[in-house]
């Protein structure tokens, strides 16, 4: 019997307890804060499923501001990858760009991730040469504010060369 085929689409309320329950940290309710910029708009949260089984997530934010639209936060659960969800995945996000007309997608990614540099190069971004800072902030449950700075490399992926 064939394998069923890999469906990606936007993230709903309903994906959420699953979601949730993927989370290494669920206090911090990773899923929620994406399904909340989700339904502000211009903030896409893609999920994919084989069957019922929950394979990955990534996003697309098309907000003004810094690189538009990014791809951010692909994640395939670990025992899940190398079968397809990655590029699922970004086949879903990248045409929901070029559907809202976005001629390109770009992306950041930590220099040093041997992982997901070639992942990303299989799936045609290209580095551009620029890097950017991302500064990201969280509470931790004492209630102390953490602050970090990670330099990242950019990369592109045209829509028009299809």
């Amino acid at each position: 019997m064939p394998e069923e085929p890999i469906i990606v689409r936007l993230c709903t309320a309903e994906d959420l307890p699953a979601l949730h329950a993927r989370e290494s940290d669920p206090s911090v309710q990773i899923a929620k804060a994406h399904f909340d910029r989700q339904s502000e708009g211009d903030y896409l949260y893609a999920v994919a499923f084989r069957g019922e089984q929950l394979l990955g997530t990534s996003v697309l934010d098309c907000r003004d501001g810094g690189l538009c639209p990014e791809l951010k936060n692909l994640w395939v659960y670990p025992e899940q990858r190398r079968q397809g969800a990655a590029r699922a995945l970004t086949t879903f996000l990248e045409r929901q760009a070029a559907d809202r007309g976005f001629v390109e997608v770009f992306l950041k990614v930590d220099p040093d991730n041997e992982a997901a540099i070639p992942m990303y190069i299989g799936l045609d971004y290209t580095p551009t040469g620029d890097h950017a800072v991302t500064v990201s902030e969280w509470v931790d449950e004492a209630g102390v504010t953490h602050t970090t700075e990670q330099t990242e490399a950019v990369y592109r992926k045209s829509l028009l060369t299809r």
